[in-house]
């Protein structure tokens, strides 16, 4: 088989994201099928289902902006497996712990991610990530935050639940305590009493300040470009060209039946 021939791949919805937004709905697939593990083989760890609620709401965004995106949304969802993804995206039920198994469903959207990028370059996906710094460090802040609230939620648990005057007890404490601090909010209703507990406080408080840091500047960085590049300027004129044409042609159709 040629060469040609083997990087050949059906196209789908992976080729309507950019190659820095497959990996990293990659890497997220594959940590949520950990997080669904987790469910399974501790189902009473409250920890992995709120886990796994987070990365569900990111994952039905994938799915919304992918079936936006799609030309043909009806292809998109029966054919390119589309539903698949729906289903993927739904969270597992407390109590029913076979339902983190729908993150299996993901495994159809992880198949074509891993076949599409074997056809690329890695010199081409180096130079897209040099290219777009914002939005490859909004993506891995993404990724990397949602591991370590889920690591620090359970060593939080961990460090506190055996000590004096622990007031984080509970896996729906620990993960409330770790967005909470994650997101420099604060409350201070779950504070950690133990020394490694606040020094873990500290790093999730300092990470939390570079999430937003980067946020603001993917933000920055749209805006701009959308103000000053040409081409995206031209893209947009060239669609709105179209729809105008085939209103035209289709209110030119009409004339003519009457």
């Amino acid at each position: 088989m040629s060469t040609e021939k083997r990087n050949e791949f059906p196209k789908g919805v992976v080729h309507r994201h950019s190659d820095i937004y497959n990996i990293f709905i990659l890497v997220l697939t594959i940590f949520s099928i950990i997080v669904a593990g987790g469910i399974i083989i501790l189902p009473n760890n409250a920890i992995f289902w709120w886990v796994d609620f987070l990365i569900c709401a990111v994952f039905l965004l994938d799915f919304i902006v992918s079936f936006w995106r799609a030309r043909k949304r009806a292809n998109y969802f029966i054919v390119e497996g589309g539903w698949l993804d729906l289903l993927g995206a739904i969270p597992s039920v407390p109590g029913l712990p076979w339902t983190a198994l729908f993150r299996l469903a993901r495994l159809n959207r992880l198949v074509r991610i891993i076949n599409h990028l074997r056809g690329k370059d890695r010199n081409s996906l180096v130079n897209e990530a040099f290219q777009n710094p914002a939005k490859t460090a909004l993506m891995t802040m993404i990724i990397t935050a949602i591991v370590l609230v889920t690591v620090a939620s359970l060593t939080i648990l961990r460090l506190e639940r055996g000590a004096a005057d622990a007031q984080i007890l509970t896996g729906r404490d620990a993960f409330w305590w770790s967005m909470v601090t994650i997101t420099s909010v604060g409350y201070g209703d779950f504070v950690p009493v133990t020394f490694w507990g606040r020094v873990l406080a500290t790093i999730l408080m300092i990470f939390g300040i570079g999430i937003f840091a980067v946020l603001t500047s993917f933000v920055a960085s749209r805006i701009v470009k959308m103000q000053t590049d040409p081409d995206e300027i031209i893209s947009v004129v060239k669609e709105e060209n179209a729809v105008i044409r085939a209103e035209l042609a289709a209110l030119r159709e009409m004339l003519n039946q009457k």
